[in-house]
């Protein structure tokens, strides 16, 4: 008979605590789309699958779960009204209009930059890192320092851009402000560090001639400072600046060409140093004041510690290195190969560099494309959640893969009309051909078409991955971009390598489009599965 009666007390017990857990799920995420969403929360709160089994008396977390989201139905469902299939609308046409005139122009915004720099060639013959009348031997220095540039700030940028986004999306300028200062601890040591340890290695086994080095590291350390002042610039939603910036710079370089006279080199550097310096000034600016008008000073806060600060980016520096290396890899590719041999072991080739340069202008509209489609998807999902009840999981996962695959639709259309428009557009310069002999030059080698047209289909494929990867990173799910980021350079740099020595050096853009199929593939892949199930992925997010 005790032992009977002490089963009932803890039957008792257990269902207390069961419910007490069930308030506290319901104070988290309220009215909960899925047991997946349940089951992310509770383990938010510290219950494993030793604690579900010995604390509530079920075998799993995920067991558990299911009891408390059957708990959650039965309470929320006698707090909403029934609503019909048809009622489950999430915006109007009209709405989204607004949207893509908005951020589609903010996006466009976001290419001007590089289109100011290809309107100053043509009107200069140079801008800020380029010139019409290098020679080879210049050419391929400049080269290697603008890419070693972007691939070592690459990462730096990305983690940047997370955690400016994070701060400034809570309005928390402060810690905004300590963030930038933190990733530039160990950016700008990095970037200075290798110039040298290239400089040094370069004294002891001579690959290229000294000077030639040198001039190649000083557009090196001076780009890569203006890479990581503009990050920051992007990241606090201050487009106008870098474009500002960039145009102020460009300036200077006419002003040290035409006016001073001290040559392309020093023209340059004064102009980098110029967009630069602006950048940093006004950056410091910037958040002194929103510090200062917001008050922020006075309340205590800090980062968190580094070990918790590393594990938080460390995905995100990884996905920046490897995305602008696949970028890259090509090129190094083309030219360290076939014939005749280079004379050094990276030699730049213009006919293919046309080629790349050319193709990359498709790259404009879509990537334009893409701050639209983002926005939309994050304007639509907040009041989504909102309204929608456990018994329209079905209908709201349904409703964004449908979203999903009109964007895809939407995304393939645009590219195909970029590339036609970026090819017809180019070639209607030939009206100038016997005016201009850089024009005649350009069209000149059928070599410079054959990249073109393959590198185009790359950077298609490359923004569908780009795509399925904002959804990632909105959702705060960077392994699946960085895996796929991976996997997609590998095939690049095997593929180019293999096409590039048996087949052609131009062919090394062959693993660019190789690599660019296997990043689009398989974030496709994650993402149908993503959408499946996104109510748990949206839950989960933070």
């Amino acid at each position: 008979m005790q032992t009977e009666e002490r089963d009932i007390i803890l039957e008792k017990e257990d269902l207390s605590v069961i419910e007490e857990l069930t308030q506290q799920v319901y104070d988290l995420i309220g009215n909960p789309l899925s047991v997946w969403a349940v089951a992310a929360t509770i383990e938010s709160l510290g219950v494993r699958d030793v604690d579900a089994n010995t604390d509530y008396g079920f075998k799993s977390v995920f067991d558990l779960a299911e009891e408390v989201f059957k708990r959650l139905k039965k309470h929320i469902r006698g707090k909403y009204e029934e609503e019909s299939e048809s009622e489950f609308k999430l915006g109007d046409v009209g709405e989204s209009f607004k949207l893509f005139f908005k951020h589609f122009g903010m996006g466009v915004l976001f290419t001007m930059p590089m289109i100011s720099q290809i309107a100053a060639i043509i009107i200069f013959e140079y801008a800020l890192w380029a010139w019409f009348r290098f020679n080879v031997a210049q050419a391929t220095m400049i080269a290697m320092g603008t890419i070693g540039a972007f691939i070592i700030t690459g990462g730096f940028i990305q983690v940047l851009g997370r955690l400016v986004s994070k701060y400034m999306g809570e309005t928390n300028y402060y810690l905004s402000w300590k963030a930038i200062k933190a990733v530039m601890y160990f950016a700008i040591p990095l970037v200075l560090g290798i110039a040298a340890l290239v400089f040094i290695v370069n004294v002891i086994l001579p690959f290229y001639p000294q000077r030639m080095v040198t001039i190649g590291l000083t557009y090196f350390i001076l780009i890569s400072s203006m890479m990581l002042s503009a990050a920051v610039l992007y990241a606090s939603q201050q487009k106008l600046i870098i474009l500002g910036s960039i145009l102020a710079g460009t300036l200077a370089v006419a002003f040290g060409m035409e006016v001073l006279d001290w040559g392309i080199y020093l023209s340059q550097w004064l102009g980098i140093g110029i967009t630069t310096g602006s950048q940093i000034i006004y950056i410091i600016i910037y958040y002194q004041y929103k510090i200062r008008s917001n008050r922020q000073r006075l309340f205590k806060q800090s980062l968190p510690n580094l070990e918790v600060s590393y594990y938080n980016t460390y995905r995100y520096f990884l996905y920046g290195f490897g995305y602008f290396t696949f970028l890259f890899v090509d090129r190094i590719l083309a030219w360290s190969a076939g014939p005749p041999p280079p004379p050094y072991i990276i030699w730049f080739n213009t006919p293919y560099e046309l080629g790349m340069d050319w193709a990359l202008l498709s790259f404009i509209f879509t990537i334009a494309l893409l701050e639209f489609i983002i926005h939309l998807f994050s304007h639509r999902i907040i009041p989504a959640q909102k309204k929608t009840e456990i018994n329209k999981l079905k209908k709201f996962n349904l409703y964004f893969s449908n979203f999903y695959s009109l964007q895809l639709v939407l995304l393939f259309f645009v590219g195909i009309i970029s590339i036609v428009l970026t090819y017809y557009g180019v070639e209607a310069l030939r009206v100038f051909e016997d005016d201009y002999p850089e024009i005649r030059d350009f069209f000149a080698n059928p070599l410079t078409f054959k990249v073109f047209w393959m590198g185009s289909i790359g950077y298609l494929f490359l923004v569908f991955g780009l795509l399925n990867s904002l959804f990632f990173f909105t959702m705060n799910r960077p392994e699946f971009v960085l895996y796929s980021m991976l996997a997609a350079l590998a095939v690049n740099a095997i593929t180019g390598y293999i096409c590039s020595r048996v087949i052609g050096f131009e062919y090394a853009v062959v693993g660019l489009v190789a690599g660019s199929i296997t990043f689009a593939a398989v974030t496709g892949l994650i993402g149908k599965r993503f959408f499946k199930h996104l109510d748990y992925f949206y839950y989960s997010a933070y």
